[in-house]
């Protein structure tokens, strides 16, 4: 610690009108700019009979000229020198970790600031230094570690807080991360970086309704902040909040005109807020300038399929499994697609295909039993074999018991309406199951009542809801026939 301690003692001791009076002294002095220092440093370390303490303190001050005039080598070498005179000087260990790192030498750095912390063990700044370069080298646990150490030690230092929340969120930390961006903001509230951060943080421990607050006060620091209006968007869109979300990344379509990645998720957005024909023409757009792109494909396919525009999402599907035949996803929505235009038999290929393949879901066998019952061929082995994987509790088990001729229309509809969390969506799928076999027993007012019983849930997201749309367009001559007499 004698560097320190005596580079302390000189500038409190001498005034700068009496350093001026001598050159040499101009090296410690603290006004002369860099080319001024470093001529006077070498004046004084010239002479022969120099003290160690005193030649250590003026090669430790040419390094810090040299460093800032941009001559990192020599600065090295001063410090190399001085650390030869007075070996274990915290601060010179602290200013060589420094100068390595910058040069590219990380595992001298980290030796460095090791020795810093050896010799000085409350220095926080050397914690920090080493659990950042630890983080570089992806040490993560021992970055966190000492990053933790240097919060410890000096719990003001917001930039510490930051970087260890950071590092705590790429970690998966995500708890620990909001707790050390919130103690970053206790420094300083107006930080944006640690503001973002934490919404990060939060939309990742999904509470959405928090990081919109975040990033809403990040924008009001700055409403040109791209990162914090991309950020809201999302967390608008994963929360459902889907009119903020539309309008958060049509902004960003007007900051950023060629933003695809907007584009993307405001029609996904359009998508699930029953906007379908906005959403085609988004995902339309977005294909302009990457055809060929699946998710938008797919997300195309199904906002045609929500507009009724059946040979439009069939295209798109087909295209998918161009590209991937044993792609599931697009496999059963074709097949899900053909069965609402009448076309049985393709159908009833796409649905066993895509029930052979992993993960298949149950709905696949209600809507193959449909398409084989409909095109005149014998499909309860079929539909009484894939009943058997499914819990007898669980849906669409007593869809599955209805069509084998177990339950009643009423059963089925009394098990949609338990959960009320998921009514609305397993009573469209409901309604239209049971539409579908009333049309099968030729029963048609029945079945357009039923149809229209599903499109009332509003769940325009469902394919269920299509597929009851496309049935009552395909009912519409026997519509006078459901009328009440």
């Amino acid at each position: 610690m004698i560097m320190r301690r005596m580079l302390y003692g000189l500038s409190m001791l001498t005034a700068p009108s009496a350093l001026a009076q001598t050159a040499t002294l101009d090296c410690f002095a603290p006004a002369p700019g860099p080319p001024a220092k470093i001529a006077a440093c070498s004046k004084m370390l010239g002479g022969a009979s120099l003290p160690a303490a005193t030649r250590a303190l003026a090669l430790f001050a040419r390094a810090e000229a040299l460093k800032a005039s941009g001559d990192n080598a020599s600065a090295l070498a001063d410090i190399d020198a001085a650390l030869l005179i007075a070996p274990g000087d915290a601060a010179a260990l602290l200013a060589r970790g420094k100068l390595s790192d910058a040069t590219g030498n990380a595992a001298r750095a980290e030796a460095d600031f090791s020795a810093a912390i050896a010799e000085d063990p409350a220095l926080a700044e050397a914690y920090g230094l080493r659990g950042a370069l630890r983080l570089k080298r992806r040490a993560s646990e021992d970055g966190i570690a000492d990053l933790g150490e240097a919060r410890r030690l000096n719990p003001g230092d917001a930039e510490v807080q930051t970087q260890l929340a950071a590092a705590q969120l790429k970690a998966g930390q995500t708890a620990d991360a909001v707790a050390s961006y919130a103690a970053a903001l206790a420094v300083n509230p107006r930080d944006a970086s640690a503001l973002r951060g934490r919404a990060t943080a939060y939309a990742r421990a999904q509470n959405y309704p928090a990081a919109v607050a975040d990033f809403s006060a990040a924008l009001n620091l700055d409403s040109g902040d791209i990162a914090a209006l991309e950020g809201r968007g999302m967390a608008a869109l994963q929360g459902g909040a889907l009119a903020a979300a539309i309008a958060d990344f049509s902004a960003l379509t007007a900051l950023r005109p060629g933003d695809g990645g907007a584009v993307f998720f405001r029609a996904n957005a359009k998508l699930q807020n029953g906007d379908a024909p906005g959403a085609t023409e988004d995902f339309s757009d977005f294909l302009k300038n990457h055809p060929g792109d699946s998710e938008a494909l797919m997300g195309r396919g199904l906002a045609r399929q929500s507009s009724g525009d059946t040979e439009g999402a069939e295209a798109d599907f087909s295209t998918l499994l161009v590209k991937a035949p044993a792609a599931a996803e697009p496999r059963a929505r074709r097949g899900y697609l053909r069965v609402m235009r009448g076309e049985y038999a393709g159908a009833v290929s796409d649905l066993a295909m895509a029930m052979a393949l992993p993960d298949a879901p149950p709905e696949l066998a209600l809507w193959r039993f449909i398409a084989e019952t409909r095109g005149g061929q014998k499909a309860e082995a079929a539909l009484a074999e894939a009943a058997q994987k499914v819990a007898s509790r669980e849906w669409p088990a007593p869809v599955m018991d209805y069509y084998l001729g177990s339950v009643s229309g009423d059963a089925v509809l009394a098990a949609a309406a338990q959960d009320p969390k998921e009514r609305p969506g397993r009573l469209c799928e409901a309604y239209f199951y049971l539409g579908q076999a009333a049309i099968i027993l030729n029963n048609a007012p029945e079945a357009i009542k039923l149809f229209k019983a599903a499109l009332t849930t509003g769940m325009t997201r469902y394919t269920e809801y299509a597929g009851a749309r496309a049935e009552l367009a395909r009912l519409a001559p026997h519509a006078d026939e459901s009328k009440p007499r």
